[in-house]
């Protein structure tokens, strides 16, 4: 009995503090093929999110294209198959469908060629369409674009299957629905190993999926010490309206606390911080305790700066204005207005 295993790796991105929305975009890859996708809308330029994935919102009726690239990383030439299947948010992770099973949004996407000849070591471009019809329903759907090189045969007859995808989150309405979310709580805790870490709730309160990155830092620990920062744990993907845990795993040799533990995380353009007093157990876990939003420049929302631009910008056209109006008053009427008040 021949038995078929699929290995799906969908590309992902690392952000840590620091790490500019420049960042060049990433494959995703694995011994056999690599999958990219070479372009983004321009909208959309600032977004690390859209550098890998296809992310956008259209209106029904409505068409685009993105180009992918595709490479061999054998020492022979494949042939790869690239097709769109479902995909779904749960748990914190997207998850593919197996084989080529369809959703709304997959039936939709198209990618030319459907295959590709690819020599060793180079890549190969292809184009992939997706047209939503007229009568679409509003909302935002998920499905991933995958190159598939043929299968590898294994032991026993089993047929090994190594494809990778691209992400492809698209919203359907006449306006893009606004993304973000709140950190809701922190609970510190000891793995089995005995190693400290943080888990902290997170809930999308936006209209758009969310991928969330971060750090954690802890201050004002005993005798002052600090620590930090920790990488959050990658791979939280947060759908709409859900809830999800994000871990921070830390040093084994951290004392126990307490610690003012500060949460930083991210979703491209979307950045949160929360604040939260926490002390690890010497084993399991410890209460959850209420995360506190911090609001700093960090965390403002980027209207702010745009409307106070625009502000600054107004009042200087006013001031230019005023003071060319002033400059423009005829000198002769001003002394014949002074001749007149000194015959009086």
């Amino acid at each position: 009995m021949h038995l078929r295993v699929i290995s799906a790796a969908l590309a992902t991105l690392v952000f840590l503090p620091g790490a500019g929305a420049a960042a060049l975009p990433r494959t995703a890859d694995s011994d056999t093929v690599g999958i990219q996708l070479l372009e983004a809308p321009s909208a959309k330029r600032a977004d690390p999110r859209a550098k890998l994935y296809v992310i956008d919102n259209l209106r029904a009726g409505t068409t685009i294209r993105r180009s992918i690239g595709v490479t061999n990383h054998t020492n022979g030439p494949l042939r790869i198959s690239l097709y769109a299947s479902a995909a779904t948010i749960r748990s914190g992770a997207f998850t593919p469908s197996d084989g080529r099973t369809q959703n709304e949004l997959s039936s939709w996407i198209s990618v030319a060629p459907t295959s590709v000849e690819v020599p060793a070591g180079a890549q190969a471009k292809a184009v992939v369409t997706i047209a939503v019809p007229k009568n679409a329903t509003n909302g935002e759907q998920y499905a991933a674009v995958f190159a598939e090189p043929p299968a590898a045969q294994g032991k026993n007859g089993v047929a090994q299957v190594n494809r990778v995808g691209i992400r492809v989150y698209l919203s359907v309405g006449n306006g893009e629905p606004a993304s973000d979310f709140t950190i809701q709580s922190m609970k510190a805790f000891r793995t089995d190993k005995g190693l400290p870490a943080v888990t902290a709730q997170v809930k999308n309160t936006g209209g758009r999926a969310l991928d969330m990155s971060g750090s954690l830092r802890l201050t004002k620990g005993p005798g002052g010490l600090q620590a930090g920062p920790f990488p959050a744990k990658l791979g939280t993907t947060l759908g709409v309206g859900q809830t999800e845990p994000v871990s921070v795993f830390l040093d084994k040799a951290l004392p126990n606390g307490p610690w003012t533990a500060r949460l930083d995380l991210e979703s491209g353009l979307i950045k949160r911080a929360a604040t939260a007093t926490i002390t690890f157990p010497a084993a399991g876990e410890a209460a959850p305790v209420k995360a506190k939003l911090v609001e700093d420049k960090k965390t403002s929302p980027p209207w702010v700066a745009i409307a106070a631009g625009l502000a600054v910008l107004l009042f200087l056209i006013w001031l230019i204005f005023f003071l060319l109006k002033r400059r423009s008053r005829p000198e002769d009427k001003r002394d014949q207005m002074t001749g007149m008040t000194q015959i009086g």
